[in-house]
């Protein structure tokens, strides 16, 4: 009972330290798990002491002090931010001047400085951290400025945090990307052309562009659209000048994607040669020419499928409505499908391609994912009418609620199908006019289809006649008349060959006549030149047999409205 006071305040420091050693673990973890700089044992000690206008504490103030000094010239100066760790101490004062003016021309050709993301702290811990990134908030001992391309792999031009033993940290260039500075600049350096031109050229003139550069971007751009306007005029006159038809599709089909082969490797063949461009133009031309021999690639692709398929199924202007190409109209709007699918594929891995190969976020500046949600976004408000057309054609395809060459009466139109496309289907009025209604409106409106099933069909004649008309003469001089006007159209069921009264009001009588048919194509021909020679007998009917039943309808013209 005595020694319990004395327990409990043991009990409470010991919890109380316990508490304590909890809170701190973390933070002597993090302390000692995350370094802010990397330890080494001197930095640059071939070099002077820095001199005025070094700078060092921070991404930002390093950058900016590197670009300040070697644009006054003062590259013994700017080797100060970087790391010379590579070069013995003897060597460093003059490998640093040359490989000052080497970072200052791959900086300036190459590299677009985002001093929005640079931070300008000595940790690098960003003001407004993305919740989206984890680690944006920790302090950085590294900094990614930019990605060069180098024997095609990509390599970094990085910042580091370095502490020398005994000095303060400082952020300098890292000594990889100082290391990779000749290699680069033996390709990204001015080429002989360009170091022949007089200095008054290569003076700085707007928007950080040199003169030359403001001259040779207006040239390239008319050099590029005159070699394309060349060559698709040239290849356009062979492909006529050619009689048969295979060299001629062959032409036509390689004309577009070569036309942007040439034009992309000029493009490419003269900034990479003849003239370098700084890093503002060839932070967008860099892309364009990856993109543009992309773009030709799944062109010439697209081209050769369609053509191939073309050839093996069907040819151009093949009419595929008559009933002996049932099987080629299915296989047709087969074909028209997994070309569809082929075509969507080729275009996702070109996408694909682009984005992996051409650095195009990183280049410009933003995140891949952020940036590609927004383009879903303004993809999906933009061509929501587009996906849904081309999901549409699809569908048709699959499922051939309407196959390339059926027959339909679509809207009152008697047509057949002559294309699926990804946006419209185009459809062959009977008058040889083409009706273009989009996907999306195909699919959603119902329509007849001829020819779905087979292409047998009945065609119904309706004629309103008079109370007294004799329908048994009417069906007798019907089956004659359909009888001789049979041109091969009537269908071997003649059964079906009959007359109906359908309906009657105080009008008169309405008689249907149905017409066995066993074409599609030829049904609604059929059906005209019996009608016609229908109502002649009936007319004449009346004009001899005065006293006898009237067949055509005597109404005035308010009672038949």
């Amino acid at each position: 009972m005595i020694a319990r006071p004395r327990t409990l305040p043991r009990l409470l420091a010991a919890l109380f330290l316990l508490c304590v050693t909890a809170l701190a673990a973390p933070l002597g973890a993090q302390e000692g798990g995350t370094p802010r700089w990397f330890e080494i044992d001197e930095l640059n000690a071939g070099l002077p002491e820095p001199g005025e206008g070094v700078v060092r504490d921070t991404p930002q103030a390093a950058v900016e002090s590197f670009l300040s000094l070697t644009r006054a010239g003062r590259y013994e100066a700017a080797a100060h931010l970087m790391d010379l760790g590579a070069f013995e101490p003897a060597q460093q004062v003059a490998a640093g001047e040359d490989l000052a003016q080497m970072l200052e021309t791959i900086i300036e050709r190459r590299v677009v400085v985002d001093w929005f993301s640079l931070p300008d702290v000595p940790d690098a811990v960003e003001a407004n951290p993305s919740s989206d990134d984890p680690f944006a908030a920790q302090a950085r001992r590294s900094i990614r400025l930019w990605i060069v391309d180098l024997d095609n792999r990509p390599v970094s031009i990085r910042l580091n945090r370095v502490k020398p033993e005994g000095a303060e940290p400082a952020w300098v260039f890292s000594r990889q990307s100082v290391e990779n500075l000749p290699a680069l600049y033996e390709v990204y350096g001015p080429s002989a052309l360009e170091q022949a031109l007089p200095d008054e050229l290569r003076a700085e003139g707007l928007w950080g562009l040199r003169i030359w550069e403001m001259i040779a971007l207006p040239l390239l751009v008319a050099a590029v659209c005159l070699a394309a306007w060349g060559l698709h005029h040239l290849i356009t006159r062979l492909a006529q000048a050619r009689r048969r038809e295979l060299p001629t599709m062959v032409l036509r089909s390689l004309r577009t994607p070569l036309v942007i082969f040439a034009v992309t490797f000029l493009a490419g063949t003269i900034t990479s040669n003849l003239f370098v461009f700084s890093g503002r133009i060839s932070a967008v031309l860099s892309p364009l020419i990856i993109i543009g021999y992309v773009i030709a690639a799944m062109i010439l692709l697209m081209n050769v499928v369609d053509t191939i398929l073309d050839r093996l199924v069907v040819k151009t202007d093949e009419d595929l409505s008559s009933k002996e190409k049932e099987q080629r109209r299915g296989l047709a709007t087969q074909v028209t499908a997994w070309r569809r699918a082929l075509i969507v594929i080729i275009f996702i891995a070109g996408a694909g391609f682009v984005f992996a190969s051409a650095n195009v976020f990183r280049t410009l500046g933003f995140s891949l994912l952020g940036t590609a949600g927004i383009i879903t976004v303004i993809l999906g408000f933009a061509g929501r009418d587009v996906l849904s057309n081309i999901l549409s054609s699809m569908q048709i395809a699959l499922n051939q609620s309407a196959r390339i060459g059926d027959t339909i009466l679509f809207r009152n139109y008697w047509c057949v199908v002559e294309r699926i496309n990804f946006t419209y289907v185009q459809l062959r009025v009977w008058d040889r006019t083409r009706l273009m209604v989009p996907v999306r409106e195909f699919v959603d409106e119902p329509f007849e289809n001829w020819t779905a099933m087979t292409p047998e069909l009945h065609r119904v004649i309706k004629l309103r006649l008079g109370h007294g008309a004799d329908v048994a003469r009417l069906r007798e001089c019907f089956y004659a008349i359909a009888l001789d006007a049979d041109e091969g159209d009537m269908s071997e069921d003649t059964s079906a060959l009959t007359v109906y009264v359908a309906d009657q009001d105080v009008l008169g009588l309405q008689v249907w006549f149905i017409l066995p048919c066993n074409d599609a194509n030829t049904a609604w021909q059929y059906a005209c030149r019996v009608r016609e020679r229908l109502m002649a007998e009936i007319a004449r009917w009346d004009r001899e047999e005065a006293d006898g039943p009237r067949y055509l309808p005597e109404v005035p013209a308010t009672e038949a409205a």
